[in-house]
């Protein structure tokens, strides 16, 4: 029999408290009036906590439901939508688009899903056999994707309800609001072919070793024909670890993830790693290689990846190349880049993006910035004009496929420091001209050459280490 802990009710004063002390009074227009803004990023940050105890609590443990109609695999997809939603309602309320009644009884109903959420979480830790966690699973999922109560009707005035019924649209889920500039996507029509493997094996695709709060993660993804009884094994040589964990296929069972979660694993930057491959049709296990840790490598790289554009929009209708490389700079880091196409200079500072969290084994930050290039997937000739960098500065437009053939050389900086020196050619269909063949755990991103600049603001990231 599972028990079921008693979820602690939100108090509307505790929550009025929490706006004082987090946020700022600010008066907006008629007829909503004075309001305490809140800080949105918190619950991000609430939210991502949450994602790493489930991951522990949901270890071995696998569940199809349904979001729509799509089968998801893993709770925290769902708690990525509820962590948006919030952030969404939270953003609302500080732009003046709905009453402070409204939002404090709509932040109560998300508080209490949480606790909900964290209280399951607790009991998934606790020594259950598997059929009853697996029925708690199932209940999570049911909290999670609950809504809320009918809104109720507005008595304001026809203006307010213009404004305050932005909020309420609910986010529907599909593949792509998952995608994100720094992490591979396997759906580009410009990505390396996959390589035949001898013995049916996928393609280590991607792998990254991050770290959160006391924990450590390892992650990898493949690409290619996974089953669920598949297997993955994995060493460390420094300090001396061994690790397993079976392998989570996609639905169409072409890729395939594994997530390995423990508190007292210490992966540092140091030693190599390998990985074997056990296929759960022939229960042999193969090599896929052995990867060096030390952070040198990734710092000297460089990649063109293509992505959708916009990323997170289906269907796919255009695709974006983007530069992405690697850094220890963590602290807020503001990666630019200018561009020569044909020798010619573009005018326009393009503007990247970083994850900053500890990244592979040795706490490095991803940096991701897109380049001026639209390609049209079915003959599409749509253009997208960029925002400008500073006043009079000239407006860029994005270059077509066939525009865009050439070479280019792109000089990436990092705080205006200039880090990086990428070089490459394209041809008239938007594809890139291949140097060399993809690196191991990089699958889908195409190698560029890449000189890396010495400069001061990586120096005194690496010395503060």
């Amino acid at each position: 029999m599972i028990r079921t802990l008693p979820l602690p009710q939100v108090a509307p004063l505790a929550l009025l408290a929490l706006l004082s002390a987090c946020g700022n009074e600010y008066r907006c227009p008629t007829p909503i009036g004075k309001i305490v803004r809140d800080n949105c990023d918190s619950y991000k940050t609430k939210y991502e906590s949450l994602k790493v105890e489930l991951g522990f609590s949901i270890a071995g443990i696998s569940v199809g439901v349904k979001a729509g109609k799509e089968k998801l695999r893993d709770p925290s997809e769902l708690l990525q939508v509820l962590m948006l939603e919030t952030m969404a309602l939270c953003k609302d309320y500080n732009a003046c688009r709905m009453p402070s009644t409204d939002y404090r009884r709509r932040r109560e109903e998300a508080d209490h899903k949480f606790t909900a959420v964290v209280a399951i979480g607790q009991q998934l830790k606790g020594d259950l056999d598997k059929e009853s966690k697996r029925k708690l699973l199932e209940k999570l999922m049911e909290v999670i994707t609950s809504r809320s109560r009918p809104q109720p009707k507005a008595q304001s005035t026809r203006r307010a309800s213009s404004r305050v019924g932005l909020w309420r649209r609910p986010i529907a889920y599909h593949p792509g609001m998952f995608r994100k500039a720094t992490s591979p996507w396997f759906g580009s029509k410009y990505m390396p072919a996959r390589p035949k493997l001898a013995s049916g094996l996928p393609v280590l695709a991607s792998w990254w070793i991050g770290h959160g709060g006391q924990s450590t993660f390892i992650n990898f993804k493949f690409w290619g024909k996974t089953e669920a009884d598949d297997r993955i094994y994995v060493s460390f040589t420094d300090p001396v670890k061994d690790y397993d964990a079976a392998v989570r296929p996609t639905r169409n069972k072409l890729q395939g993830s594994v997530r390995i979660s423990e508190r007292t694993m210490k992966i540092g930057s140091k030693g190599a790693m390998t990985l074997d491959y056990k296929l759960g049709a022939t229960g042999k296990k193969h090599r896929i290689g052995t990867f060096r840790l030390a952070p040198e490598l990734w710092l000297k790289r460089g990649y063109m990846a293509y992505n959708a554009d916009p990323i997170r929009k289906d269907p796919v209708e255009y695709e974006r190349p983007w530069i992405i490389f690697y850094s220890k700079v963590r602290k807020q880091p503001r990666v630019t880049m200018r561009c020569k196409h044909r020798g010619k200079k573009l005018d326009t500072v393009i503007s990247g993006q970083s994850r900053t969290n500890p990244y592979r084994a040795s706490k490095l930050s991803i940096h991701a910035v897109p380049l001026p290039i639209r390609i049209g997937l079915k003959g599409g000739q749509e253009r997208t004009t960029w925002k400008k960098s500073m006043p009079g500065e000239k407006p860029l437009t994005d270059m077509l496929a066939k525009e865009a053939a050439g070479k280019w050389r792109c000089v990436a900086k990092i705080n205006a420091r200039k880090a990086r020196v990428f070089s490459f050619e394209l041809r008239a269909d938007g594809s890139v001209v291949p140097q060399r063949k993809p690196d191991d755990g990089a699958w889908p991103w195409w190698p560029v050459a890449t000189k890396r600049v010495p400069n001061r603001v990586e120096e005194q990231a690496e010395k503060a280490e």
